[in-house]
Formats: C-alpha cells, sequence, structure tokens
C-alpha cells in the first residue's frame, strides 16, 4: 500500500511540470480559427445528373454572391440599352 502512494506522488510530482510546459507553449502561440466551410449545390447547363457541391466559407460566398449580382446589373443594363436603340428612358 505504502508502495503504491509513494508510485502515485512520483507520477504527480513528474506530471505536474510537464503539463505546465505545456500550457505556456500554447498560450504563446495561438493557433488560428478554422472557418466553417458552407457547400452550396450549382445547377449545370445542360446536365440531367446531379449537380457538384461547391464549398467556401462565408466571407467567400459573399464575395461571390456579389460578383454574381454586379454581373446580373450589367447584363440587365446592357440589354435595355441595345433594346432601346442605345437610349436609356
Amino acid at each position: 500500500m505504502r508502495f503504491k502512494m509513494m508510485a502515485c506522488v512520483v507520477a504527480i510530482t513528474v506530471a505536474i511540470p510537464a503539463m505546465a510546459q505545456e500550457t505556456t507553449t500554447s498560450d504563446s502561440a495561438p493557433k488560428p480559427v478554422k472557418e466553417k466551410k458552407i457547400c452550396r449545390r450549382e445547377a449545370q447547363t445542360g446536365s440531367i445528373l446531379g449537380s457538384p457541391a461547391v464549398c467556401h466559407t462565408k466571407a467567400e460566398w459573399e464575395k461571390i454572391d456579389a460578383r454574381n449580382s454586379a454581373n446580373a446589373d450589367n447584363a440587365l443594363s446592357n440589354s435595355r440599352n441595345t433594346q432601346n436603340g442605345g437610349i436609356n428612358r
């Protein structure tokens, strides 16, 4: 019984400095937070098969959506200009 207690005391004494060392090294260099990926299915023109999933972060999807919105606005603006003979109403 006495041998088991001494073994536990020695094990704890050895483990405490090792645990303290690990916490100081992890605090000095925090790991970057990995952003969660959001996946969407994109339709493919002319395909009857399932559409592939495309995954990006939230910030990347916001940029893609803004770019697509600007492209749609430009396409509408150009089509209005050509339908009216180049004259905006």
